[in-house]
């Protein structure tokens, strides 16, 4: 017996009955899809780089909960500008955190014992 793809199958059935032929439903069908798409590549590029939600509100010029609703996909400001602002602080991030931490020597982050 062959074995069915639910996902798949369960995406076709919602498609067919809720958007159809719809040119407002597909446009906004393919709206959502996009988010979703740079809701995750912000979540994965974050965790990547091990920063917090915070960490990205402050280098962004965000708020947390601002970050914490483009994860979700549940913005309901301007996507294009918000997404600027979070380039802008992954690359601040990358510039003021990374490569300083990246041209530190050793004696910069050791703790030794002081003699006296």
């Amino acid at each position: 017996m062959e074995r069915k793809n639910i996902s798949t199958d369960a995406f076709e059935l919602i498609y067919r009955r809720y958007i159809k032929d719809d040119p407002a439903r597909i446009a906004s069908f393919h709206e959502e899809l996009t988010r979703s798409g740079l809701a995750r590549q912000i979540y994965d590029i974050r965790e990547r780089f091990r920063m917090t939600r915070e960490d990205l509100a402050e280098v962004s010029g965000l708020t947390a909960e601002t970050i914490e609703d483009l994860e979700e996909s549940d913005y309901d400001g301007d996507w294009d500008e918000a997404i600027k602002k979070v380039n802008t602080g992954f690359h601040n991030w990358v510039t003021n955190v990374i490569l300083p931490a990246a041209q530190m020597k050793r004696e910069d982050y050791s703790v030794g014992i002081a003699s006296g």
